[in-house]
């Protein structure tokens, strides 16, 4: 199995999989250009490029799917965000602004960082915007 370190995609390849992700898994290239507030053509090429990487399969007249890959990586996506989100709240940050700033800053954060803050916090099991899903690599107990 892949082990990520947080550093393989650019921000906005990370938010399009995030995307994704959100849909359940697939999604139409209309859909998720809307979602990422880009052209269609703009979608097509970035999911192009998670395609090459084997983050998601295209679907011919359908749109695309995450592969198991992009699952992994989607699911640490959502882990980084989730247990940046808590710490930045456990500094007076409402739950909107640590979401918000959050966002700002995962794609600077590996997944050492994200392992090392979520042991400080003791393992959480849920942030400000979530549930937070453990794995192996940091919680071995949990996951």
């Amino acid at each position: 199995m892949e082990e990520f370190d947080g550093s393989e995609l650019p921000a906005r390849r990370a938010e399009f999989l995030g995307i994704i992700a959100g849909m359940g898994g697939e999604g139409t290239t209309g859909a998720i250009a809307r979602e990422a507030g880009v052209t269609p053509s703009t979608a097509t090429k970035t999911l192009s490029v998670l395609a090459d990487g084997g983050y998601i399969e295209q679907i011919p007249y359908r749109g695309v799917r995450l592969t198991p890959m992009g699952e992994r990586y989607a699911r640490f996506l959502v882990r980084r965000h989730r247990v940046l989100s808590l710490a930045l709240s456990r500094f007076g940050l409402s739950p909107e602004e640590a979401c918000r700033e959050a966002k700002n800053l995962e794609s600077h954060v590996s997944r050492e960082l994200v392992d090392r803050i979520c042991a400080s916090l003791g393992h959480p099991m849920q942030s400000v915007c979530g549930p937070i899903e453990h794995d192996c690599l940091c919680c071995p107990l949990r996951s």
